[in-house]
């Protein structure tokens, strides 16, 4: 019997994913939704934060610990787990030891060269995820689909990939982060310099009309904490995350007077500059 191939295309005939395959090879169009523009610009710069990523991604390293503990306990191993959004693989290694197959899969194929971990790779799109219906054990995000183009339809598609009886575990960032962010740039002009996120409401809809279970919905607030307001704007930079996904966008870089403008408006909390995500942990099973 011939084993069900993984991926929507006739490169990879088994379970065995091809490593690093790139998106092109696939043919895919990018989401209407999102601008082949601002789809690029996402790929650029979290290809370009991907040497320093690890460095700085302190908020997705308490978030993915989390996310980890609501994987149930004692859960059957000899299971196929997609890490989406895996960037440099930090995840995927942890869960190798939970799973005994693990496919790492990223918009950034720098992210994924990254890291010298043995694993299936893919570089693709999220929003045009190349996997077959029902393929899927395990579905595991962390801070990845808030850069999706449209939320609904990728929930949609991950309940379609993955098995009946299957899991997801998704966190994202929805509205309120960023916030001491915004207030800052609001004394420069009345330009959006940060994305638009969800709201938690719509996050919970979404997995619902999509036909999941939700097991569990935790609401999370991280928060990082830097020395200076410069600082602190400059790390959402250091982990690629400054793509905005609407039109209304500041262009062209800051002027130093405007730079400074901008950090004398920051909010300080015992004279820290604090950068917070307001995050929800999601437990998900397809019936």
């Amino acid at each position: 019997m011939t084993a069900q191939p993984v991926l929507k295309t006739d490169l990879v005939q088994t379970q065995l994913v091809k490593p690093c395959l790139v998106s092109s090879e696939l043919d895919i169009e990018l989401n209407k939704d999102l601008s082949k523009e601002l789809k690029k610009s996402t790929q650029s710069k979290f290809s370009k934060a991907a040497a320093r990523y690890n460095t700085h991604a302190n908020v997705q390293k308490h978030a993915a610990s989390d996310l980890l503990a609501l994987i149930k306990p004692g859960i059957n191993k000899n299971k196929l787990c997609v890490d989406l959004g895996a960037g440099p693989l930090v995840n995927t290694h942890t869960l190798q030891s939970v799973f005994s197959s693990v496919i790492a899969m990223d918009l950034s194929l720098n992210m994924l060269q990254s890291s010298d971990l043995t694993a299936p790779k893919i570089c693709a799109d999220m929003d045009n995820l190349p996997l077959q219906a029902n393929s899927v054990d395990v579905i595991y995000s962390n801070f990845a689909v808030q850069w999706s183009a449209n939320f609904s339809a990728l929930m949609q598609s991950l309940y379609s990939i993955l098995k009946p009886g299957g899991q997801a575990y998704i966190s994202t960032v929805i509205e309120g982060s960023l916030n001491e962010i915004k207030t800052a740039f609001a004394a420069l002009d009345s330009n959006s310099h940060i994305n638009t996120f969800n709201s938690e409401l719509y996050i919970n809809q979404s997995v619902q009309n999509a036909g999941f279970t939700i097991n569990s919905a935790k609401k999370r607030i991280y928060t990082d904490e830097y020395t200076t307001p410069l600082k602190a704007i400059t790390s959402i930079k250091a982990i690629g995350a400054t793509t905005q996904n609407h039109t209304n966008t500041r262009q062209g870089l800051l002027t130093k007077s405007a730079l400074q403008k901008v950090c004398s408006a920051y909010p300080l909390i015992n004279n820290k500059a604090c950068v917070s995500y307001h995050v929800v942990l999601l437990s998900l099973e397809k019936h």
